[in-house]
């Protein structure tokens, strides 16, 4: 049910309904109270039911009404739920299978909690762990980054390049020697391209396996 946007997205962010009252588990209700509210249509890109299926919202190629000063260049995703034991392992998995399809048609996304953005405890449910997040909300994509980083492996490492996030952006910032926020900004961009033109390369931007390999040298040759 997911067909990639023409709109630019760099985030993903996570909901829940507040709500557990079986008449309330369907995408019409939440739309029914986003209206009531002056919202033009539900405000989720996607809603999961206790049992798992899965609805559309409001159209992707439009923003959502989600997240407060977070909308542009993101899709919301709302499970129905309140309380924390209430979730159900069918939404989980579908939540899962979801993100795992928006990750795929991406070079690079981060998926989040709204909490992240905002004063509410929303979504209730451990989200990281459901979707096995690393530090910077990049997917199920921890473990082997971390191996490949700390067995210094880099043609294992992924190539990255502006928008990119995530450990292996972190480590990239830390052989630079630059301030390490694990996203492939404006400074790490400039950062590079200075580092690959001291080395006689050309000065773009996209750190491959051989740029991998001199910034490890590097740091090994480093006083």
């Amino acid at each position: 049910m997911f067909k990639k946007p023409k709109r630019k997205v760099h985030r993903v962010f996570i909901h829940c309904s507040a709500s557990d009252r079986p008449e309330h588990d369907n995408i019409e209700t939440i739309r029914q109270w986003h209206l009531a509210r002056g919202f033009s249509d539900v405000g989720y890109h996607y809603f999961i039911r206790k049992d798992g299926t899965l609805q559309m919202g409001r159209s992707l190629e439009k923003i959502p009404a989600a997240q407060k000063g977070h909308n542009r260049h993101t899709i919301a995703i709302c499970l129905h739920g309140l309380k924390i034991e209430k979730f159900t392992d069918a939404q989980k998995k579908t939540l899962l299978e979801l993100c795992r399809t928006i990750d795929a048609a991406y070079d690079s996304i981060s998926f989040h909690g709204h909490c992240e953005v905002s004063a509410k405890a929303c979504p209730v449910i451990d989200y990281r762990t459901v979707l096995d997040l690393d530090m910077y909300g990049s997917l199920g994509r921890k473990t082997d980054a971390l191996e490949n980083i700390t067995q210094k492996r880099p043609e294992a490492l992924p190539e990255l390049r502006l928008g990119s996030r995530g450990e292996a952006v972190a480590y990239l910032q830390q052989l630079l020697f630059i301030r390490t926020d694990g996203i492939f900004g404006p400074q790490t961009s400039r950062a590079v391209k200075a580092f690959k033109k001291a080395h006689d390369l050309y000065p773009s931007d996209i750190v491959k396996s051989y740029v991998w390999r001199l910034l490890m040298e590097n740091e090994t040759h480093s006083p």
